[in-house]
């Protein structure tokens, strides 16, 4: 009997199993075939995004469905339909999580999933990353690895497909070189590139005897015109380029053309022809290099790392040292502090508190109580101290409504990116304010990049987080979020952004007067533009209020070594008053530089323009963007503000000028014994010889020099105005300093660093034909007082005559 029995329970646990079972959802395998590739290489920037181009081939019956990815952020999702027998590429993008090094994509139809997963990098910020376009035979890769010890992270190796038709997954990158074939780019790869650039990228592109297919699509960027092939040029005087001896570089069939009037020859042959030119566009730059540096001689060229360092500096450690550029999170969190300055987000007044704070008190204690002593009913405390309070809530809540109104309001604040070429990139940010408790679903007609602002704690601790990562994000036009969840008289963020068509509003010209770089802003629509200024990320100048028209001239602002950021500069210190509404629109565009440029730094100098750190110049309209946000199914009241974002790169100017140490570019060439090398800004020398190049930037390759001053300190910071001669006596007696002449090759001392670290040279003697300048500097080993190696940065100073 108990053997019956136990067999009986065996069996209603099988058959309960089974119908468990049964009842949970089964994803079949789906007959379409997909393949996921991350372009970029794979790489992002944390906080930023990555383009995931997925393929997808259906052998079967007409189907459709949902391509899904899924991170912290969200689930990102583009619908898809496959007819029979089709193939299509479909680009999701996503936001990954920091380090995250994988994605996995499911396209869902009615049949079943198919899933495919791919790898996926951080880009590393420590140095400027470097892509390279082409090089299939591995040519480029060996010049451009950093020598000598120097740290430089491995350059990526790219397709033209690997381009994404939006910049936004480009930025990271410091530089591309292109050696393929730019015919095959989409109208929207080229936007991307140019777009990159104009925010402060760096394309070269070389020619060589296929120049026709690598410039095809760079046609209108590019510092020449009228290009054409020269066969059998020499091409000994890239070796100036450089400051190498001639020797070794033999003649080869080059790219050549006119110099554009705002172009830069940067290296000419003998003969007069272009080798190398440089052509400013917006913060960035794109250089041609009309010889083919991809070929297996120059790869066994032992000088072709130096050209490399000249065309692509490796200064992205200064950089940080001097305040590292803006970051997605850093603009985000900005941004989110920009939104909250609305009436309805501020507590309501304070005598309006303590009134219902009294209220309540009075009421639960002292009210309750002798009511019911007179009706003799105190043991029915227990019920009315619940009913009070619910009626207390429900009081609260009235008042709150009664103050902050029943309607959904959304603070907007546009940022339109232009550059007065290509297209302009748009990026909008919405403060959405609930007065209920309600999940919301938003849309914009536009093929844009939607995402959510996490609302964090730190910058108001009466506002929740708004994103959980429970949002899903349709792509395409229109774009769609939903499942936006805000908390009764809650706060949520949402960030969107788009390349759109805009006609600029500002235009920006440069001259020179007495030395000195004069800008010429214009505001050249048929609307007045408010609190023009210019601001990068070493500070800032208010220009002023421009009429339709109108123009104003501003002269760049001066070193700032207080710590004060580009916002303060423009607006005066204080500005957290929100009482008012000129207050919050202060405060408000004051939150706005910070997320364009940072909160300042002590430096007070732009080490590298671009890199996602202006300098800019902009201006404001009371006006909605281009983006336009629709929340289904809500009555909206909207505050909507616009600013134009010109990025721009300051001419050095013509006729006299100094070159700052912190224009120049510093790189280590060579390392011998006991030199240690992390980046150009931490170099230590012990009993050993480091010798570097100091370079003047290309754009003032063409300077007539007539003096020159050398510095030499422990780190970066003898770039900064005073510090220069403070390291004199840093080191130990024996750790001198040596320069070279570029004529003879003879190396002259200068003297020992123990007694002096600023050295006046003759300019002749010592900067070479493409404005570079070699030190060594060479070290006796370790102290008997200080023990280790000495740490070592060089630099220096050049006044001249710069006629273009």
């Amino acid at each position: 009997m108990r053997r019956i029995t136990g067999v009986l329970r065996c069996a209603v646990a099988v058959a309960t199993l089974s119908l468990v079972v049964g009842a949970l959802p089964v994803h079949a395998a789906s007959s379409v075939a997909i393949d996921a590739r991350a372009l970029v290489g794979g790489r992002y920037q944390i906080g930023g995004w990555m383009a995931v181009s997925v393929s997808l081939s259906n052998p079967g019956a007409a189907t459709d469905g949902y391509l899904t990815a899924r991170t912290a952020a969200g689930l990102a999702r583009r619908y898809v339909e496959l007819p029979a027998g089709a193939r299509k590429a479909v680009t999701l993008y996503v936001e990954p999580d920091a380090f995250q090094r994988e994605i996995e994509v499911t396209y869902t139809e009615p049949g079943g999933e198919a899933k495919a997963k791919v790898e996926i990098r951080v880009i590393e910020q420590s140095q400027g990353q470097v892509a390279i376009v082409g090089d299939a035979a591995g040519n480029l890769r060996p010049q451009l690895i950093a020598s000598d010890g120097e740290s430089r992270p491995d350059p990526i190796a790219l397709a033209p497909a690997d381009i994404p038709e939006r910049p936004e997954p480009l930025d990271g990158l410091n530089a591309i070189v292109w050696a393929a074939d730019s015919s095959t780019l989409t109208d929207g790869q080229r936007a991307s590139l140019e777009r990159w650039i104009t925010d402060g990228g760096t394309i070269v592109v070389l020619g060589g005897p296929d120049w026709q297919t690598r410039t095809a699509a760079f046609t209108e960027l590019l510092p020449l015109t009228n290009l054409g092939a020269v066969d059998g040029l020499a091409l000994a005087s890239l070796a100036d380029l450089a400051g190498a001896s001639r020797d070794g570089l033999g003649s080869a069939t080059v790219s050549a053309g006119k110099l554009r009037d705002d172009a830069v020859a940067v290296t000419t042959a003998d003969d007069g022809t272009i080798l190398a030119s440089l052509r400013g566009f917006g913060a960035g730059q794109v250089i041609f290099v009309g010889a083919d540096l991809a070929t297996p001689a120059f790869r066994g060229w032992e000088s072709a790392p130096r050209i490399w360092n000249r065309l692509v500096p490796a200064d992205s450690g200064l950089s940080q040292f001097f305040g590292a550029p803006v970051i997605p999170d850093q603009t985000r969190s900005a941004m989110t502090s920009a939104l909250s300055t609305l009436p309805s987000l501020k507590l309501p007044p304070a005598e309006v508190l303590l009134a219902v704070i009294v209220g309540y008190i009075l009421l639960i204690g002292p009210v309750s109580y002798v009511v019911l002593r007179r009706m003799d009913r105190r043991e029915m405390a227990w019920v009315t101290a619940p009913i009070l309070i619910v009626i207390f809530s429900a009081t609260s809540f009235g008042i709150g409504r009664s103050i902050k109104g029943s309607d959904v309001i959304v603070n907007q604040v546009s940022m339109v990116r232009t550059s007065g070429t290509g297209a302009a990139l748009a990026e909008t940010y919405f403060g959405i304010f609930s007065p209920d408790r309600s999940t919301y679903a938003v849309s914009i007609d536009a093929d844009a990049l939607l995402t959510t602002l996490s609302t964090s704690p730190e910058f108001d601790p009466g506002l929740p987080r708004a994103t959980d990562g429970s949002t899903v994000v349709d792509q395409g036009r229109p774009a769609r979020l939903s499942d936006l969840a805000v908390g009764a008289f809650g706060f949520a963020g949402v960030e969107a952004s788009a390349l759109v068509e805009v006609i600029p509003a500002l235009e920006v010209t440069w001259s020179v007067r007495d030395g000195e770089v004069i800008g010429v802003v214009t505001n050249t629509s048929t609307e007045p533009i408010s609190d023009v200024a210019y601001i990068s990320g070493a500070g800032g100048k208010r220009i002023g209020d421009l009429a339709a028209g109108a123009s104003q001239e501003f002269t760049l602002p001066g070193s700032n070594f207080n710590g004060s950021s580009a916002s303060d500069q423009v607006y005066g210190f204080g500005g957290f008053e929100t009482a008012t509404d000129e207050q919050r629109r202060i405060s408000q565009r004051r939150q706005v530089i910070d997320a364009l440029v940072g909160y300042g730094g002590w430096s007070g100098m732009d080490v590298i323009p671009g890199g996602g750190a202006g300098p800019y110049v902009i201006g404001w309209r009371e006006a909605e963007g281009p983006l336009a946000l629709t929340i289904e199914g809500a009555v909206t009241q909207a505050y909507t503000s616009t600013v134009e974002v010109v990025t721009v790169r300051p001419g050095l100017g013509r006729g006299e000028i100094t070159i700052q140490p912190h224009q120049m570019s510093t790189s280590l060439i060579s390392a011998e014994g006991d030199v240690s090398a992390f980046d150009p800004g931490s170099v230590l020398v012990g009993e050993g010889v480091a010798t570097f190049a100091i370079a003047l930037p290309l754009e003032a390759i063409n300077l007539k020099p007539d003096r020159a001053t050398i510095f030499v300190g422990m780190d970066a910071s003898v770039m900064m105005p005073g510090n220069a001669g403070f390291g004199g006596g840093m080191w130990p007696p024996g750790y001198t300093l040596e320069v070279r002449n570029p004529v003879s090759g003879e190396w002259t001392l200068l003297g020992d660093l123990s007694g002096a670290s600023v050295f006046d040279v003759e300019p002749a003697e010592t900067i070479g034909p493409s404005g570079m300048i070699e030190v060594r500097v060479t070290g006796v080993g370790p102290d008997p007082n200080q023990g280790g190696q000495a740490s070592v940065f060089v630099t220096a100073e050049v006044h001249g005559t710069l006629d273009r």
